[in-house]
């Protein structure tokens, strides 16, 4: 059974913070990828509540993200910098750990 973490976050209203959120996503995607915890899919709402952000991750189990966070040199001045945008642009965020069900499994990769 492949393991996910869903992450949902609800980003202040507009354009330049749907693109500052983009971009230090690109930091962070960085850094949870050296971990080992890979994006499967990052998207953002269309129809629905406006700026709401999801990000699907592929985890090894639920203490993987624990394991990363405890690795990551989170002092360098680019992450410092990607988390202060977070800081600014996230409202909101509710993580969720998921497993995958048996009919999934034909379209999972290793």
């Amino acid at each position: 059974m492949k393991s996910y973490m869903l992450a949902q976050l609800q980003l202040k209203y507009g354009f330049a913070n749907l693109a500052r959120y983009d971009a230090a996503m690109t930091t962070v995607r960085g850094l949870f990828e050296s971990q080992g915890i890979m994006l499967v899919a990052g998207a953002v709402t269309q129809v629905g509540p406006l700026y709401e952000s999801w990000n699907l991750w592929s985890v090894d189990d639920q203490g993987h993200l624990e394991r990363a966070l405890a690795q990551m040199a989170l002092d360098d001045p680019e992450t410092q910098a990607a988390l202060g945008e977070l800081n600014d642009t996230v409202v909101h965020e509710q993580t969720r750990f998921l497993g995958s069900l048996g009919f999934a499994a034909d379209h999972e990769t290793a």
